[in-house]
Formats: structure tokens, C-alpha cells, sequence
């Protein structure tokens, strides 16, 4: 009798630990500020903004998501308009905007995500430059049904 109870639970446990991990995405995690460069302590991933990502152990640049976590996320900040950091990471959510932080310093972050294994790994300039194209589209280009949206409420803005 006690068998009977044991088996669902023996796949509860199943459902619970072992097939997470075979459906879980992996991303690369890392993350690199120029503005730490001079200071060895901090920056100590460098690689992490150039083709030696791809050269390091999988096992040290590839971490598994958590199960909610469903993005790969590669998210670049500029400030004005030098690149300054690189950050690499699992995500639950994936902004499609550009936002501007630090006053004063013209610093803007865009967030490029994908959803397949180890997909937030090309480490370009053209890269970089194309996805921070994003932030000079933000006030020109109007977000989906922003249009239908604006003429069904009289609100006038010049596309």
C-alpha cells in the first residue's frame, strides 16, 4: 500500500527537478565597465565585451536560467555616446525601449534579447552600434498601435 503513495510522489520529484533542467535556457553572464579599467579588482571581465568570450570555458561564461527567467538579455550603455559597459545575463522580461540614465551625462542603456541557448554572445561593434540604433528611434518612430491609438483620441503628434 505504501508503494501506491510512494510512486506519485517519486514523480512529483521527477516533474519538479529534473525536467526544469532539461527545458531551462542558458546564457552567457558576464558583465564589463570601461569605466573600471583601471582598476584590476573590478575588471576582471574585459572579455566580456570582445571575441575572447567565445574562447573562455562554457562553464565559466555560461550560466542555466532560472525557469522564469525566459531571455537571454545583452544590455549596452553608452555615455555620450562612447560605449561604456557590457552586461550579459538571464532575464524573466525584455525591454524594447532605450533608457536614459545619469543626469547630466547622457548616458543610455539598450537591452538586445533572444530565447535560444547562448544567444547573447556576438560581441561586434556593428552589434553594439545597431542595437543602440534603438535609442534615436524612440521619439520618432511611433510604437505599435500608437497611430490608431493618437487618431482615435484627436491627440496630434507629427509623424
Amino acid at each position: 500500500m505504501w508503494l501506491c503513495l510512494l510512486h506519485p510522489f517519486v514523480i512529483a520529484i521527477f516533474f519538479a527537478f529534473y525536467i526544469p533542467k532539461c527545458f531551462a535556457l542558458s546564457c552567457y553572464s558576464c558583465q564589463f565597465s570601461f569605466s573600471d579599467v583601471y582598476d584590476t579588482e573590478l575588471n576582471q571581465d574585459g572579455w566580456c565585451a570582445n571575441a575572447t568570450l567565445l574562447k573562455i570555458k562554457p562553464d565559466e561564461v555560461i550560466r542555466p536560467c532560472a525557469a522564469w527567467e525566459i531571455f537571454c538579455i545583452t544590455a549596452i550603455t553608452t555615455t555620450l555616446t562612447s560605449f561604456t559597459t557590457i552586461n550579459r545575463a538571464c532575464s524573466e522580461s525584455c525591454s524594447t525601449l532605450c533608457e536614459s540614465v545619469g543626469y547630466g551625462q547622457n548616458q543610455i542603456s539598450c537591452t538586445d534579447c533572444c530565447q535560444q541557448d547562448n544567444c547573447n554572445k556576438n560581441f561586434t561593434v556593428d552589434y553594439y552600434r545597431n542595437v543602440m540604433k534603438k535609442k534615436d528611434t524612440s521619439w520618432t518612430t511611433p510604437l505599435e498601435d500608437e497611430i490608431k491609438y493618437n487618431r482615435k483620441f484627436n491627440k496630434m503628434f507629427p509623424y
